[in-house]
């Protein structure tokens, strides 16, 4: 009930009531001087009873078109006014939605390594179990690294002060290493699985571009894809190698995207409504990030999904060259 109220807190709003009552007021006007012209039923009769110099009386008309024109544009700019005012509302809706999620995203890891410290300072451990905290305290430091790293690229991505870095990238290589690094750290978490179809061994493909911004791309879509993906399901990378094109279409079984949201996945900041019901965590820069990193580099991000639990597909392309590969 409070998000279907919140979703539509933009009525509520002074300038949604003060367009409304300007809307209201132009729609009074002109059925009364539909209703007066129809009245009457004659222009000419119309202006007969006018106290008006006949002369005159052809100005008159000028000066009514002058103010339904006047009236046209000031209607324009209140409806002007009431769609940026939306924008605005649905803008601030998703910085308080971002605000509320980073904090706790920043909060977690944090409460973490403090939580496990206090435990190797105060209290005596055996090795294994001081092991076991470490491991913990490092893999929240890494989780902590990654979100800030996640925010600093957005940033740098948006800045048209910054000035990409250039390097010749193997993207076959990076590809799999990235998959490969993934499902070390998160293969064995909820028993997903990874299936791994590459039809580029024998062969790299040479892009231009940041290797640590392309390889966040693929981590992000994998991690969206690990995260909206149900215990014991299956996460499916498959690439594809032509003389010009290289292509990955990540794919899983999880819970989909609704139709409505395909168009706002990419946006910053945005949430598909639900996510807070599965309980997963997010800033909502992930997917923001790497479609910006792919147009960055000259490539293509897209998704499909049938609808909810049915799954999503991620299709990402790049324009650059092949050549056998070396060794």
């Amino acid at each position: 009930m409070k998000a279907l109220v919140k979703r539509f807190d933009w009525i509520l709003h002074p300038i949604t009531a003060f367009v409304t009552a300007q809307i209201c007021w132009a729609l009074l006007v002109f059925t009364w001087i539909w209703w007066y012209f129809d009245r009457e039923k004659a222009i000419s009769s119309i202006l007969a009873k006018l106290p008006v110099p006949p002369e005159l009386q052809a100005g008159q008309w000028i000066i009514l078109l002058q103010g339904g024109i006047l009236l046209a544009l000031i209607l324009l700019g209140l409806l002007m006014i009431f769609i940026s005012q939306r924008k605005q509302v649905r803008l601030n809706r998703l910085h308080e939605s971002f605000l509320s999620n980073i904090t706790h995203e920043l909060k977690t890891p944090i409460a973490s390594i403090r939580l496990t410290t206090e435990t190797l300072l105060l209290r005596k451990l055996t090795e294994e179990a001081q092991r076991k905290f470490l491991e913990r305290t490092l893999s929240e430091s890494v989780r902590l690294q990654n979100l800030v790293d996640s925010i600093l690229v957005a940033a740098r991505l948006e800045s048209k002060s910054y000035s990409q870095p250039k390097e010749q990238i193997d993207l076959v290589a990076l590809v799999e290493n990235t998959v490969e690094s993934f499902r070390d750290r998160n293969g064995n978490e909820r028993d997903i699985s990874f299936q791994k179809n590459y039809t580029t061994k024998k062969h790299e493909f040479l892009l231009e571009g940041d290797p640590i911004q392309v390889q966040m791309l693929f981590d992000n879509l994998l991690s969206n894809a690990h995260k909206y993906t149900n215990p014991g399901g299956n996460i499916s990378i498959t690439s594809q190698l032509t003389p010009k094109y290289f292509s990955v279409d990540i794919n899983d079984d999880g819970v989909g995207i609704e139709k409505e949201a395909l168009s706002k996945i990419f946006d910053k900041f945005y949430r598909a409504e639900g996510t807070s019901r599965i309980r997963v965590q997010g800033s909502g820069l992930g997917l923001f990030i790497a479609r910006s990193v792919a147009q960055a580099h000259g490539g293509n991000l897209s998704v499909t999904s049938e609808g909810p639990e049915k799954g999503a597909q991620f299709h990402v392309s790049f324009e650059g060259k092949t050549a056998a590969r070396r060794g």
